[in-house]
């Protein structure tokens, strides 16, 4: 006999329900799965006096080691902005000094000069990856960095040039609370990028160090030196007067912490050419020459070849900037050899 046929309009009713019970089931674990809680350590990092934490997510892909390593990077990069945000100005009181007088333009000097030494990095720890997590859409890394090793790896860095510092500062002639002495200048020149590699370590010292006040304060014979070579840097004095470029190398001085002054120490030459051309309506200028430093007893210390060019609408602009920047590269030149006698 054969079984009576189901109603059409039950046959919808039980297909409809099938899938309604299907579709309840699906549902059911997709909430379970989007519900799932993240570890703490997601939304709030440890806190610790001698490690930095960050956490960095990425959206997880089918590589998911891949996603992991652009976690962990963005992990190192979230403990980097720690860094900048809790140091909003590196602390300089070893080399405070009154606000206005002399003894400001001194530390300036020094100062300016630094900016323009090319220091070595020291190679400091690298963060760690703590913990991993997997969620639906996203992954999440826990990184850190301890400070401690690296406060301790820049303070037993700044200690061994320290000792550099007073083995080089011996050789001075003149002690601290008197006028330095011409026959001292390439000691005092030689100063320079140690104090430079100095303050390059203070600034990493104070961005891992939770001692704001202490952390990179030098003991005062070394603050004593470099009272001295400011000193040394005002007082020394490079005589433009002679030279086409007076101007322009004159200020050039100034920004590599240098001092132009009339009848000084050391004495300027140049001999230097332009010539132009012009193409799609700009005057393109070319300098080429010598400059010469001349030392205390009258002898040629250093000559250096430089050529540079300006670019402008005027001929007039044109040469301006091209004597401009041929007197910045001069200075840069002589700056360079300056810091690195032995």
């Amino acid at each position: 006999m054969i079984p009576p046929l189901i109603p059409k309009p039950l046959n919808w009713l039980l297909t409809l329900g099938l899938l309604a019970s299907l579709t309840g089931c699906l549902g059911s674990d997709t909430k379970k799965e989007s519900a799932e809680s993240l570890p703490n350590w997601v939304t709030s990092p440890p806190k610790d006096s001698t490690y930095l934490y960050g956490v960095g997510s990425s959206a997880r892909i089918e590589n998911i080691a891949l996603a992991f390593t652009q976690a962990e990077q963005n992990g190192n990069a979230q403990i980097a902005q720690q860094l900048r945000t809790q140091v909003s100005q590196v602390n300089t009181q070893d080399t405070t000094v009154a606000s206005s007088g002399q003894g400001s333009e001194q530390v300036s000097k020094v100062h300016t000069a630094y900016t323009q030494v090319t220091t070595a990095p020291i190679e400091l720890e690298q963060a760690v990856n703590e913990k991993r997590f997997a969620h639906t859409n996203y992954v999440y890394a826990l990184q850190s960095i301890d400070r401690s090793r690296i406060v301790a790896k820049l303070r037993l860095a700044l200690t061994e040039l320290d000792s550099k510092i007073r083995d080089q500062a011996k050789r001075l002639s003149t002690d601290s609370n008197q006028p330095p002495a011409q026959q001292d200048w390439q000691t005092y020149m030689g100063l320079i990028p140690h104090f430079a590699q100095r303050k390059s370590y203070q600034d990493e010292l104070s961005l891992y160090s939770t001692e704001r006040t202490l952390a990179s304060t030098a003991d005062q014979d070394i603050q004593d030196i470099e009272q001295q070579l400011g000193q040394a840097l005002f007082t020394y004095g490079f005589d433009t007067s002679t030279t086409k470029q007076s101007n322009e190398l004159s200020s050039a001085l100034s920004q590599y912490g240098l001092t132009p002054k009339s009848n000084s120490l050391f004495t300027l030459k140049s001999t230097t050419t332009q010539h132009n051309e012009t193409q799609s309506g700009r005057f393109y200028v070319f300098e080429d020459g010598t400059l010469e430093l001349i030392g205390p007893t009258g002898d040629r210390l250093a000559s250096w070849e430089v050529s540079a060019r300006g670019i402008a609408r005027t001929k007039q602009a044109a040469e301006g900037n091209a004597t401009q920047n041929w007197s910045l590269q001069a200075i840069e030149a002589m700056f360079v050899w300056l810091t690195r006698l032995k």
